[in-house]
């Protein structure tokens, strides 16, 4: 059982340690409770923090349903149930509006959409996976980026998700890879929700370094 998102963070630096040493790494964390866990492992590393986010698309009549996922700049991942959907006349709408959420939300944390990885590995660390829809946007995002390397850094990540994520042919770490899951938070003590202000205050850090 992992106590907290801290504790999380410092579990994975632990095993992070050997695989970043000597390379020129950047941790980038989702928000927000990944950011959390991401710092832990930016101080543990002495590495810089940045976030990247993605959002999930739903059918219009399921909001809590993903069946894919979009980054700021437009680059789709399609779950396996996206034909199914996409038909529907309203879908496009959706798409546009969690793009323009995307964006909105990015410059908010971080004041712009400009980003460089060139010949940098990156540490992609959320503070647990489910579905993975929306890491497996950001991968496909990062690997048209110029990175060296991704390794995927989570405290939780179901095995089904993970035989998912495998295919992008990263190297993922992670604590938990359950058969048997139900929701990120049942593998922690406290896992509270984390605010928009923690989020801007952890990533302020960083940028006055």
């Amino acid at each position: 059982m992992i106590h907290d998102r801290l504790h999380a963070g410092r579990l994975l630096t632990e095993k992070l340690a050997t695989l970043v040493k000597g390379k020129n790494c950047l941790v980038l964390a989702i928000p927000r409770g990944g950011v959390i866990v991401g710092d832990e492992i930016a101080r543990g590393l002495n590495l810089s923090l940045d976030v990247i986010i993605s959002k999930k698309i739903t059918p219009p009549d399921y909001p809590e349903y993903a069946v894919g996922a979009i980054t700021y700049d437009g680059v789709l991942y399609y779950g396996h149930e996206w034909e199914r959907y996409s038909n529907d006349p309203r879908f496009e709408s959706e798409i546009n509006k969690k793009k323009m959420e995307v964006t909105r939300q990015i410059e908010a944390y971080r004041g712009n959409t400009d980003y460089n990885f060139d010949d940098k590995t990156i540490v992609l660390v959320d503070d647990g996976i489910a579905t993975g829809a929306t890491v497996c946007a950001i991968l496909q995002w990062l690997l048209q980026k110029q990175v060296k390397e991704i390794i995927l850094a989570t405290p939780v990540i179901p095995f089904v998700t993970h035989e998912i994520i495998k295919q992008f042919g990263i190297k993922i770490i992670a604590l938990e890879i359950p058969m048997d899951f139900s929701s990120v938070g049942q593998f922690y003590r406290k896992f509270d929700q984390v605010s928009d202000q923690i989020v801007v205050s952890i990533l302020g850090k960083y940028k006055s370094k």
